[in-house]
C-alpha cells in the first residue's frame, strides 16, 4: 500500500487558546493515497507529533493490501500494527474513503445513504485569552449563528468574561468547552451560572477518566454535559452511560471514518446526543468529517475557518456558519492552485 505523505504547517489567524496550551500554528500531515486525499492533525494530549505520524505511516504502506476498496478490513490491519497513532490511521482511512467514492464517481455521503438536506450549522470557536481579546474574537465573529467559547484555565475569569459575551451577542446560541479544566467544585459552580448565561451545553467539564465525578455532576445538572476527551472510540462509549447526555465524535481521535460511523450508531442506541468536531485541520478532514453531518445533533466543524492557508476548498461554509456538501466526488476538495506545490501529488 504505497501513498505520498508530508507535513504542512497551518497558520491560526488568531492565537487558539485552550486550558492546556495556547498555539499560533499546528503542523498536519497530509496524504495521497491513489487519489484519494487523507489528513492527520496530531496533538500531544493524545501522544501523538508528526514524526510519530509519518513513522506510523511508513509501517502501514508496507502492509500487503489485497483490495483498496475494503476499507474496513484495511483499518483493522492498520490498528492491529499502529494501535496509538489515531490520527495516523484516520489520514489513511479518509483518504481511502475519498479514493473508494471517486472510483464510484458519487459524493462520499452517498455511500453512507443519509441526505445532506438537513440544516447544518456549525459553531465558530472562540480560543481563551484576556477578556479583551476574547471580546475582540467574539465581534470578529459576529456573523456567526453559533459561538463556542473556550474555557477551564481560570473559573473566576470563565465567569466574567461569559457574562461579558452573553451581553454582546444578546439571544445568540453559546455553548462553552471547558477542555477538562475544571475541577469538579468548581463545574458544580460553573454549570448553574452557565444555565443562567443560556448556554445550550457544557462541553468535558472535567478531566478526561473522571467518570465518576461526572455521575455525580451529571445529578440535577442544569444543562446538558457533553464529553470529547472522553469519547474516542465506541468502546469507551458504555462506561458514559448515565454520566453524560452527549459525545463528541472526532475523525483523528476515532481512527477515522469507519470508526465514527460505529460510534455514531451506537451513541445513539445508548440514547446519546451526537456532535461531530474537529482540530485545526485543512478542509481535507474538514469535508470529511462533514459528510458524517447529516448522521449528527450538532457540528462543530471550523477547524478550516480558524487558518489563514488552507491548501484545500472543499466543504462550503456560509457567512453564518451553514454548512453545505459538495456534490462532487469524494470528498469533494481540491488543491487551490497556489498551494499545489505544498502537497503532495
Amino acid at each position: 500500500m504505497k501513498f505520498k505523505h508530508s507535513t504542512y504547517t497551518l497558520n491560526l489567524i488568531n492565537p487558539f487558546g485552550i486550558a492546556r496550551s495556547t498555539k499560533t500554528q499546528s503542523p498536519v500531515v497530509l496524504v495521497n493515497l491513489d487519489g484519494g486525499w487523507g489528513e492527520s492533525a496530531p496533538t500531544n494530549f493524545y501522544g501523538e507529533n508528526a514524526d510519530t505520524v509519518h513513522a506510523a505511516l511508513q509501517k502501514m504502506e508496507a502492509l500487503d493490501v489485497a483490495d483498496l476498496d475494503c476499507i474496513e478490513d484495511i483499518d483493522d490491519a492498520l490498528l492491529a500494527i499502529a494501535p496509538k497513532d489515531q490520527s495516523a490511521r484516520a489520514a489513511v482511512d479518509i483518504a481511502l474513503h475519498d479514493r473508494l467514492a471517486k472510483n464510484l464517481n458519487v459524493p462520499l455521503y452517498k455511500l453512507f445513504g443519509k441526505s445532506p438536506d438537513k440544516e447544518m450549522i456549525t459553531s465558530f470557536t472562540i480560543g481563551i485569552d484576556t477578556v479583551d481579546e476574547m471580546m475582540r474574537k467574539v465581534d470578529e465573529a459576529k456573523q456567526y449563528d453559533i459561538l463556542k467559547i473556550k474555557l477551564g484555565k481560570d473559573l473566576e475569569q470563565d465567569l466574567a468574561v461569559m457574562k461579558e459575551i452573553r451581553k454582546a451577542v444578546g439571544d445568540k446560541t453559546v455553548r462553552v468547552d471547558a477542555n477538562g479544566g475544571w475541577t469538579l467544585e468548581q463545574a458544580k459552580q460553573a454549570l448553574p451560572a452557565m444555565a443562567d448565561l443560556g448556554v445550550e451545553y457544557v462541553e468535558q467539564p472535567l478531566y478526561k477518566g473522571s467518570h465518576a465525578e461526572l455521575k455525580e455532576l451529571k445529578k440535577g445538572a442544569p444543562l446538558p454535559i457533553f464529553v470529547d476527551e472522553d469519547s474516542m472510540v465506541a468502546k469507551d462509549l458504555p462506561k458514559l452511560i448515565g454520566a453524560v447526555d452527549g459525545i463528541n465524535i472526532k475523525l483523528m481521535k476515532s481512527g477515522g471514518i469507519a470508526e465514527a460511523r460505529r460510534m455514531i450508531a451506537l451513541g445513539r442506541a445508548l440514547d446519546f446526543q451526537i456532535m461531530i468536531g474537529c482540530m485545526i485541520e485543512t478542509s481535507v478532514a474538514i469535508s470529511a468529517a462533514a459528510h458524517l453531518g447529516p448522521f449528527c445533533d450538532f457540528l462543530d466543524l471550523d477547524g478550516n475557518l480558524l487558518i489563514s492557508n488552507d491548501p484545500f476548498a472543499g466543504v462550503e461554509c456560509e457567512k453564518n456558519g451553514r454548512i453545505h456538501l459538495s456534490d462532487a466526488p469524494g470528498l469533494g476538495v481540491v488543491v487551490r492552485s497556489e498551494y499545489a506545490n505544498a502537497v503532495p501529488a
